[in-house]
């Protein structure tokens, strides 16, 4: 058998587990979504006075707070797709990642080992979940970049949210009105999550809604914005200076906050290239001496550095993420 066929065989083994796995998962999750929707309406009945019910399956997973999380996320990054889905993909990634690595250190054994290493039978299951793990983890990242993206956009789009929200502000309008009145001319970049705070007004307090709307942005001069807002709101008093003066201070912090914000996307895109590019330097050294194959899959020490330099790189993508929170 080819090499090619060889690795495609063990990828294809992964890929195939991996459908029979997502597909029994996406049938479960449907009907775990009936149940949820039957467990909504008694969670409305109940809010009414009626029968709690009983609490559900589906219920208890979406209720699990990475999920809500997850999902809050990808409503961010305006994402039509549902946390399943991503799911689902998760995990059919990792069992890809998982059988096709096994695959590939296999086929490097017979055609790179040497002596007694050529002979021997072994898996680096340790490896192999390592990749699976990683692997299975870019779409989860991709989210969380893709909400990145979309909060630097925001960011550099607050000076313009606020001079939009003076050119509107009247201290005899109530703040739900002057939230409705700018709502038709706000940046596009705010546009989405300007509409949702609109509407969270109707549901929550004014209090409640302007300080989610600067949890879901991430902003701290949101977080100001809102203050301003409702003192203004609460003790019925003028605060157009206040809203000039935090124009002064973001103007003041943009040049700044830009050149972060560019670090930023350059750092994610050098972790991601350093991923790949780690991929290639194991598998050009092994190419261009077979021997290496011993240093790397049979030397505990090397399977062990393998092992930790898949977790180095999982961490650099966390703190890729971590990074991008701050003021502007």
């Amino acid at each position: 058998m080819s090499v090619s066929a060889q690795l495609m065989q063990g990828s294809l083994k992964g890929l195939l587990f991996g459908c029979w796995i997502v597909g029994s998962l996406l049938l479960v999750l449907w009907l775990l979504r009936i149940t949820g929707a039957g467990a909504a309406r008694r969670r409305r009945f109940r809010s009414l006075g009626g029968d709690p019910g009983r609490r559900t399956l589906g219920g208890s997973l979406t209720g699990l707070k990475p999920i809500r999380h997850l999902a809050e996320e990808m409503e961010v990054a305006e994402l039509k797709i549902g946390v399943e889905v991503i799911g689902a993909v998760m995990l059919l990634l990792a069992f890809v990642g998982f059988f096709g690595s096994d695959a590939a250190v296999q086929l490097m054994q017979q055609r790179f080992a040497v002596g007694a290493d050529r002979l021997q039978g072994f898996h680096v299951w340790g490896l192999s979940g390592a990749i699976a793990f990683l692997l299975g983890s870019f779409p989860y990242f991709y989210v969380r970049f893709r909400v990145q993206r979309k909060r630097h956009r925001i960011a550099n789009r607050m000076i313009m949210l606020v001079q939009n929200l003076i050119g509107h502000y009247r201290p005899r309008l109530t703040l739900a009105e002057v939230i409705v009145k700018a709502s038709k001319t706000m940046p596009d970049e705010v546009q989405s999550e300007w509409r949702r705070l609109e509407l969270a007004l109707h549901m929550k307090s004014v209090d409640e809604a302007l300080y989610e709307f600067a949890r879901r942005i991430q902003s701290e001069w949101a977080d100001d914005l809102a203050d301003l807002l409702l003192i203004g709101s609460h003790y019925g008093t003028d605060v157009t200076e206040s809203l000039h003066h935090l124009v002064g201070k973001m103007q003041a912090a943009k040049r700044h906050e830009e050149n972060r914000l560019a670090m930023i996307t350059v750092y994610r895109l050098g972790t991601t290239f350093m991923i790949g590019f780690a991929f290639f330097v194991v598998g050009f050294n092994i190419y261009a001496d077979g021997a290496n194959y011993r240093h790397y899959f049979v030397d505990p020490v090397g399977k062990s550095l393998l092992i930790a330099s898949s977790a180095v790189m999982f961490i650099s993508m966390i703190m890729v993420i971590k990074s991008g929170r701050k003021a502007f």
